[in-house]
């Protein structure tokens, strides 16, 4: 359950959904909207505690990406998994259309939290969509599925570097553009080059020779060897459809080992003895024969650590939650992406509706040194995109949105109170660092100077925002406070290394993993799907080998 004061508002989703739309007829949207879990021939999804088995070898913790992709391989190496998520199953059709994806953020598949007052960016609230669905925020977010620079892996501790990594984006995925020595052409999970389609927007195509003119590179594969430069846009997305983790991997399983319970909060870890043996739902708990893998996300797996007495022993204390090990780092070193919404233009005529997720092509911005992870990103987007405090964007307009992709910020996540139902306090901290800042300034500084260039000229009439009397850095760097917004990417909240070991087993606590986005040691630089789903695959190879 999430309090009203806690839900929030996205008020400019309506503006967003009013704006998208196209792509497959609602009668086919209607046929594909039961094509997630609940059609997996080999998974069983239960709908009541009272339809469990008497055993199971492995609780998982969430239905999202990676407890999608761990359930997936347990269940083929025959093991007794039961997959506990608190959201039912995706109903909604515009889940499977990739245009409407906008209207997902904020609707009943999304736990709609929110952060706690940003000082760095004006006192605002930031929303911090999850995906409260099986399939998790891989059913809702953009479908962007992207690996990011190798370098930012190297960062990571030995066994989670990219030559580590390497073989499991490949076992993931099928790549639309065919296997090789960077791609995998044979995994559950689709991926769509827009490289490999023709109807690609316009004002992309403008984007594209704009990056091109002012001498980045053009990256024909922007997941594969070379992660920067110009390229278009990769997602997942088969047959014209998203391709979520539920539906890549529940949906492809051929097993009867796997149970899949909806609809169903897990408020606490059982702890005897040292070993985690199961996990608490309201009426009962459920034992794990083997090992329970927490896979709630970066912001739910460090709340039901701490809520089970895993976490910072002074913050426990606080709440009357007896101890059980004092592990200081669990909630902490949280990261995120920001963007700045955006660089806004508006059109001579109008801008035809994207196919896709309406950001068809994307820059990555080359280091000096081409083997440090790029700074920005810079996204051309066919919408009218910009933050309600930013001003109105009447269409036709496009917008270049840039993204901080090396954030120095870190926040935390912190329990609110010891009610297993009531949300963390969530604080990304932005713009503590001044640095970033700085960063954000100059990349819409970049985008201006793409916005700017000839190749636009047949679709600019105007720079409508930061605007043209934003002339100073001062300037420029009001409209960022004004304009910035998360990239919804949080991570690092029980890292490898500080929460969990190598093999991603809780420190202090036996027969207990994390598995998500929490234990990435620091933020890739790029979307963190492709991450997540890369290290559920690796992470399932730990857990079978015991």
């Amino acid at each position: 359950m999430i309090s009203g004061d806690r839900r929030g508002g996205f008020n400019r989703r309506k503006a967003l959904a009013a704006t998208v739309g196209g792509g497959l007829a609602l009668s086919s949207l209607a046929r594909h909207a039961g094509a997630g879990a609940g059609a997996a021939s080999g998974v069983r999804t239960l709908r009541s505690p009272d339809e469990l088995r008497s055993s199971y070898d492995y609780v998982i913790v969430g239905a999202g990406s990676s407890g999608c992709v761990v359930a997936h391989r347990l269940g083929l190496a025959g093991r007794r998994v039961l997959l506990l998520e608190a959201g039912g199953q995706a109903t909604l059709a515009a889940i499977r259309n990739p245009p409407e994806w906008p209207k997902l953020q904020g609707s009943e598949f999304d736990w709609r939290y929110l952060t706690v007052p940003q000082a760095g960016l004006g006192g605002r609230m930031i929303r911090c969509p999850r995906g409260k669905v099986v399939g998790g925020s891989s059913t809702i977010n953009a479908l962007a599925y992207q690996r990011g620079h190798p370098a930012a892996y190297d960062r990571w501790p030995e066994g989670w570097r990219v030559a580590d990594l390497l073989p499991y984006f490949k076992r993931a995925e099928t790549f639309s553009g065919g296997a090789g020595a960077w791609r995998g052409g044979s995994g559950p999970l689709h991926v769509l080059s827009l490289a490999d389609v023709r109807d690609r927007n316009p004002v992309a195509s403008a984007f594209v020779k704009a990056s091109q003119d002012l001498g980045y590179p053009m990256t024909s594969d922007i997941g594969g060897e070379l992660t920067t430069g110009v390229g278009w846009n990769q997602l997942n997305i088969k047959d014209g459809a998203r391709h979520d983790a539920a539906t890549a991997y529940l949906g492809s399983l051929k097993s009867d080992t796997v149970d899949l319970l909806v609809d169903t909060e897990v408020l606490g870890l059982v702890i005897e003895g040292g070993r985690c043996s199961g996990v608490r739902l309201a009426e009962r708990s459920v034992r794990a024969e083997r090992e329970v893998l927490l896979c709630a996300g970066a912001i739910d797996s460090p709340r039901l650590l701490m809520l089970s007495g895993i976490g910072p022993a002074d913050q426990l204390r606080s709440f009357n939650i007896p101890v059980v090990v004092d592990l200081p780092d669990v909630g902490r070193h949280l990261e995120d992406h920001l963007l700045v919404a955006g660089v806004a233009y508006a059109a001579r005529r109008e801008v035809p509706r994207s196919h896709y997720n309406h950001a068809d092509a994307v820059l990555y911005v080359p280091r000096t040194n081409p083997n440090d992870s790029p700074e920005h990103l810079v996204m051309c987007l066919s919408l009218p995109f910009v933050l309600s405090g930013v001003g109105p964007l009447p269409a036709p307009a496009y917008v270049l949105v840039s993204c901080l992709m090396r954030p120095r910020s870190r926040g935390s996540v912190k329990l609110a109170s010891g009610h297993p139902r009531a949300p963390a306090l969530i604080d990304p901290n932005y713009l503590s660092e001044p640095a970033d800042l700085d960063l954000l300034v100059e990349g819409v500084s970049l985008a201006r100077e793409i916005g700017a260039s000839a190749a636009f000229a047949d679709w600019r009439t105007q720079e409508v925002y930061p605007g043209p009397k934003a002339k100073t850095t001062g300037d420029i760097r009001k409209f960022v406070v004004h304009a910035t917004d998360s990239f919804h990417h949080p991570v690092g909240t029980c890292r490898i290394g500080a929460v969990v070991d190598q093999a991603l087993r809780v420190k202090g606590v036996a027969g207990l993993r994390v598995i998500d986005a929490s234990v990435f040691p620091g933020i890739p630089q790029a979307m963190t799907n492709a991450a997540a789903i890369a290290v559920a695959e690796k992470a399932s190879d730990l857990v079978l080998a015991g």
